[in-house]
């Protein structure tokens, strides 16, 4: 009986231990499927290598971060899928780590992906120690970083271009300011002397070299801040013209022009217009570096509502840019507007997005069609002036240089050149011209102005002044003195939203420095009879 009893004690017990093994059994099991899972779903490649770092264990990850199977990766070292140099640094960095028996904390290190593609990935992993206290293993994860690090990158060149902008506003204003003594200058001289006089041509071709002068700082300014564009109405085709042919000088690409008898004026930014019509010229000859011809073609058209994505219903006017060059292939074709993308090994990226930025900023649109070896054909949608003025019936503003009436003007600007020489084209026309070096000043000249019996019919402006109270902030006062105060706002900050916006600002009328003496007289005429 006691035999019987101890048997059945020592049955249980064993059945007992069985049930617990195959309840370990079942929860290792378990376990091991659920790291298994946790393994093939993370977004991380997990890995495990000898002290030597060969790949003893490789998650499935890896053929989605390098394109190897796991298979094909264990027995290789991390070291076998890099470049050489970047394989020589990683290999001294993990021998130096098995050494001190030190955790990898985040190494960024360049991978060759099995299509040859550069990955860069995040390693990071924990040493594995033996009985004895030395490294037998490691374990750890890769992470992708590739698009992290193109995304700082682009961050990185953004953050210069904007320290290179800010840089290039203020030397395009400045030089503006420069300009506006030079050729106000050579205006007045000019308006001294007659047609006939030997210097009078000269002085002429001077003062028609501002328009590439002008040019080169509005480029400047769109580098620089890309503000809302200054509307006029323009030639289109006259400015394309021009443009096309001074970026073509000296090039083996010949500009072929064609453009309706009736081509409309168009509603644009001058300078930001001419910006666009450079950068593609300069791609089309870039694009055809054995010579060959560029069609540019302008038409006016009426768009229907809801017919062109991106462009209300109206009229605008239709420029076709073709050129004759290498063309560009379909799989690059919708990111040519991309900023930092180009095909070509020099250039920055940034002429064709900003050249999108500017059309999409007037209100109208750009598209590339494009075939290797063909050429590339880029269609622009600008808008048309409402007034529908014709290029043959605008008066030149040469012309308009007389005002009937005298009037008693206030020239605010900080900078003496531009003070003396607005006197001086304002004096020789015959006005009466008091200045002030800021706003502050110029509350107060204008108040004492009104006091006295003597009001100014005009105040020209300079929009910024430095340490001061510029235009913005004095046109708020004076109009709260004078609601009937009549303003002229001027600048070298061409693209200023409030120049784009003169008149919510309260002002009158605008005066892009550098601007000569007829465009000047031509403002104040305009301002007068309002």
């Amino acid at each position: 009986m006691a035999f019987e009893d101890s048997f059945a004690r020592k049955t249980a017990e064993l059945e007992r231990k069985i049930t617990e093994c195959k309840l370990a059994q079942e929860e290792l099991r378990k376990s091991k499927e659920q790291f298994q899972v946790l393994v093939e779903s993370s977004s991380d490649w997990i890995w495990e290598v000898d002290r030597n770092g060969v790949y003893t264990y490789v998650s499935p990850k890896v053929e989605d971060m390098l394109g190897y199977k796991p298979e094909e990766v264990v027995g290789k070292t991390p070291f076998d899928l890099m470049p050489p140099e970047e394989a020589k640094l990683i290999a001294a960095t993990f021998k130096r780590l098995v050494g001190r028996r030190e955790p990898i904390v985040a190494i960024e290190n360049v991978n060759l992906h099995k299509d040859g593609r550069r990955v860069v990935l995040e390693t990071s992993g924990v040493p594995v120690l033996d009985a004895a206290g030395n490294v037998h293993s490691y374990r750890g994860v890769d992470r992708d970083i590739t698009l992290r690090k193109k995304t700082e990158g682009v961050l990185q060149r953004v953050q210069r271009l904007e320290s290179i902008g800010t840089l290039a506003g203020g030397i395009a204003h400045d030089f503006n300011n420069i300009l506006m003594g030079l050729f106000g200058n050579i205006s007045i001289a000019k308006r001294k002397l007659s047609k006939d006089h030997p210097a009078f041509k000269s002085l002429e071709k001077a003062e028609q070299s501002m328009d590439s002068a002008t040019h080169l700082t509005s480029q400047l300014m769109t580098f620089a801040k890309g503000g809302e564009p200054v509307k006029e109405d323009v030639s289109l085709g006259e400015l394309v013209e021009e443009v096309s042919r001074f970026n073509l000088s000296g090039s083996n690409v010949m500009p072929v022009f064609e453009q309706a008898e009736d081509l409309w004026m168009s509603e644009v930014d001058k300078g930001q217009v001419q910006q666009v019509f450079s950068n593609l010229t300069i791609n089309a000859d870039q694009a055809m570096p054995d010579g060959g011809h560029l069609y540019i073609t302008l038409e006016n058209t009426n768009i229907p509502e809801n017919v062109m994505s991106g462009l209300n219903q109206g009229k605008f006017i239709k420029v076709t840019v073709r050129d004759e060059g290498i063309g560009i292939d379909q799989k690059h074709l919708n990111r040519i507007f991309d900023p930092y993308f180009s095909t070509k090994q020099i250039g920055s990226g940034l002429g064709l997005a900003t050249v999108y930025s500017i059309v999409n900023k007037h209100g109208g649109n750009i598209s590339a069609d494009s075939e290797l070896g063909k050429g590339t054909t880029f269609t622009l949608y600008l808008p048309a002036s409402e007034s529908q003025r014709l290029p043959e019936t605008k008066q030149p503003a040469a012309e308009r240089s007389t005002i009937e009436q005298p009037a008693r003007l206030l020239v605010m600007d900080d900078e003496e050149i531009v003070r003396d020489v607005v006197t001086e084209m304002l004096k020789e026309s015959g006005f009466s011209v008091e200045t002030a070096p800021d706003g502050k000043q110029a509350i107060e000249m204008y108040k004492q102005s009104l006091d006295v019996g003597e009001p100014f019919d005009v105040v020209v402006m300079d929009l910024t002044i430095p340490g001061g109270i510029g235009g913005k902030e004095a046109i708020k006062d004076i109009l709260e003195i004078d609601p009937e105060a009549r303003a002229i706002v001027s600048s070298g900050y061409a693209d200023d939203p409030v120049m784009a916006n003169y008149a919510e600002c309260g002002f009158k009328g605008i005066a892009a420095k550098p601007y000569t003496m007829s465009k000047l007289l031509e403002v104040l005429s305009q301002v007068l009879k309002k």
